[in-house]
């Protein structure tokens, strides 16, 4: 999915848990982040491709597109810093759920090869669909939160 589309989705879901917390501005600065955590090999892929003159089409599915990487770094929140540790999971596990409804999918538990994939396109008008939805549930959260 497009990073617009999982800052959508991130959205929604800090919403609704927004209420819920005490640490207000770590809850959101954590959350903000972590949204976008799993995209960074992606970047990191693009200037490599780059760099060696192949296609940019880079394979960003590795260890940052997998729960294993996503509850290995909560457990260490919540040893350390707990207060970052339900806002890291939440914004991350979310990144990684919605990047499994794209054909190219996730493997969920890397190392295992299991592919989590669904039929949505990155760019696709499904994605679009998708992104003007939350968009719009975004708003409507929004009104009734903070009016």
């Amino acid at each position: 999915m497009l990073n617009k589309t999982h800052i959508a989705i991130g959205l929604f879901f800090m919403m609704f848990f927004i209420n819920k917390v005490t640490h207000m501005w770590t809850y959101v600065f954590v959350f903000a982040i972590a949204t976008l955590l799993p995209n960074i090999d992606r970047g990191i892929s693009f200037r490599r491709a780059q760099n060696q003159g192949r296609p940019l089409h880079p394979r960003k599915r590795s260890l940052l597109h997998s729960f294993t990487f996503c509850l290995g770094v909560t457990i260490l929140f919540a040893w350390f810093l707990p207060t970052m540790a339900f806002p890291f999971f939440l914004a991350y596990g979310t990144h990684l759920i919605v990047d499994s409804w794209t054909i190219e999918g996730i493997r969920p538990f890397w190392p295992l090869r299991y592919v989590a994939k669904s039929n949505v396109r990155q760019g696709g008008s499904i994605e679009h669909m998708i992104f003007y939805s939350f968009i719009f549930a975004d708003i409507i959260f929004a009104w009734i939160l903070f009016l």
